[in-house]
């Protein structure tokens, strides 16, 4: 039987402590579904959601809370399993800016999402006083793996600017 958790840390801590977290992961037959670790010089703040054995789950935990410099909460989760043949329909709105889309494929790519197919348009808006800019839109249809909820997917994508937006269509 598995368990899905989300761990939440802060503290003093390296690219290496999070290397180590994430192989102690590995060894008791888990992995990380979502992570998003950021650093600022030898400040990080992370959010990780873990899957693994149930009778894991204390080792793993035990990892994060014990590692020093490092303050640990644990919260369950659900796994939110999906058919893994199921397509899922997004459109991406936002301002238009250089290398959108790239950051758009690198947050697929790194969840290991399957880009079926992926239509994009720019609308040029002319505005008052000289100032003009160009909306995006890109019409996705994707395939997740069987662990990744679309809803988490979404936060992340309208996690790239202030106005990203994403719709789910049925």
């Amino acid at each position: 039987m598995h368990t899905t958790f989300i761990v939440n840390f802060i503290g003093t801590a390296s690219p290496s402590t999070i290397k180590r977290l994430s192989a102690i992961t590995h060894e008791n037959g888990g992995k990380w579904l979502i992570s998003k670790v950021n650093f600022i010089d030898q400040q990080v703040a992370g959010v990780i959601k873990v899957d693994l054995p149930a009778n894991n789950a204390e080792t793993v935990k035990s990892a994060f809370s014990s590692t020093e410099n490092i303050v640990c909460q644990f919260t369950d989760a659900d796994a939110s399993l999906h058919d893994k043949e199921e397509i899922f329909s997004l459109r991406v709105d936002s301002t238009d800016r250089a290398g959108i889309v790239n950051e758009i494929t690198q947050v697929l790519d790194g969840q290991g999402i399957s880009i079926l197919d992926m239509d994009c348009h720019r609308v040029f808006i002319a505005g008052g006083g000289g100032v003009s800019s160009s909306l995006f839109t890109a019409e996705l249809a994707l395939k997740l793996p069987a662990e990744l909820n679309v809803d988490d997917v979404t936060r992340e994508l309208e996690s790239l600017s202030e106005d990203t937006r994403v719709v789910v269509e049925a």
